[in-house]
């Protein structure tokens, strides 16, 4: 177990011999051994850093990435406040639409930058911002009735799909940024002609984000997916090359813990639905992994962002 695994036949193994606890410590233990290289890197740079932009797809683990990362910063004596992208769309009413008209969440005129980039500025200049929250249910934003502060050697760690983009903190003084790209990179051979991609990881993961905190059902989800992918090539790729760190967030474990929570919700696609032979595709590759259960997972992976139980607040 000391590689990447490889297949899904070598993780059925592994759960089935009794060493799944093994694998679980082995994969988090790297997650923690990156973000406290980043961390240090970061750390390193001060006073210079201010603002630190951590970008990726959908589900690549943006959030519990950036929560992770200011309690590291916090141990090495920085204060660090987080700050979600989402928090800043701009809401149904106002959201741009795309070509066919559906609303378009992927731009990034979703996002009220104009705000943003004021309330950052606010923070940087020592002012009490009320820093903008969004009910994803409704699909509308408010202000946070609590006052936020940032002290004179604080830092926002900024987290989006857009965080990289200049055009999202544009007017922000580019020397005080540090940037980090995340990114699911690990895939697994499903058997000796189908490949189970790192695309398909982030997927799953976001069918069961959906239905767990966005009351989306797996069906929404998939007939989504496509405008998600377009989205980013268009406005996450361009700017990968501008990142100072990358980071890894598969774990090799995550199938044999997603196929609980994530089968059920595949099969509840009626034929009719838009996605259905995504559905059944995925089906298909999850009914041939060992299931185990996520009582080993720790409170603060990252996986908890998608099946509940962090110890953290989203």
């Amino acid at each position: 177990m000391e590689g990447h695994i490889e297949s899904i036949a070598e993780l059925n193994e592994i759960v089935r011999s009794g060493r799944f606890p093994q694998l679980v410590l082995r994969d988090e233990a790297r997650h923690v051994e990156r973000i406290v290289r980043m961390a240090e890197r970061i750390s390193a740079h001060i006073p210079a850093v201010r603002l630190v932009l951590v970008a990726g797809p959908s589900s690549a683990g943006k959030t519990t990435t950036a929560l992770r990362l200011c309690t590291r910063l916090r141990e090495n004596g920085l204060e660090a406040r987080c700050v979600c992208t989402d928090d800043y769309f701009v809401g149904d009413a106002r959201n741009p639409r795309d070509a066919q008209g559906n609303l378009d969440y992927e731009t990034i005129e979703a996002v009220d930058r104009a705000r943003l980039v004021q309330d950052l500025s606010g923070l940087f200049a020592g002012e009490k911002v009320h820093l903008r929250k969004f009910n994803f249910e409704a699909k509308d934003g408010f202000d946070d009735p609590a006052e936020t502060t940032l002290p004179p050697r604080g830092i926002i760690v900024l987290e989006g799909i857009h965080a990289l983009n200049p055009l999202l903190t544009e007017g922000i003084p580019e020397n005080i940024k540090f940037r980090v790209y995340l990114n699911v990179f690990t895939q697994l051979l499903a058997d000796p002609c189908d490949v189970f991609f790192a695309d398909d990881s982030r997927l799953i993961r976001r069918i069961v984000r959906d239905a767990n905190y966005r009351n989306e059902s797996a069906s929404s989800t998939l007939a989504r997916w496509p405008s998600v992918e377009r989205g980013e090539q268009q406005w996450i790729n361009p700017f990968r090359r501008l990142a100072d760190a990358v980071f890894n967030t598969a774990l090799d474990y995550e199938l044999a813990v997603l196929k609980t929570h994530a089968l059920d919700m595949l099969r509840g696609v009626e034929p009719d639905d838009h996605g259905f032979r995504e559905a059944e595709r995925l089906i298909a590759v999850l009914s041939g992994v060992a299931e185990a259960p996520s009582d080993g997972v720790p409170g603060n992976s990252i996986l908890r962002e998608t099946i509940g139980g962090s110890q953290f607040s989203y």
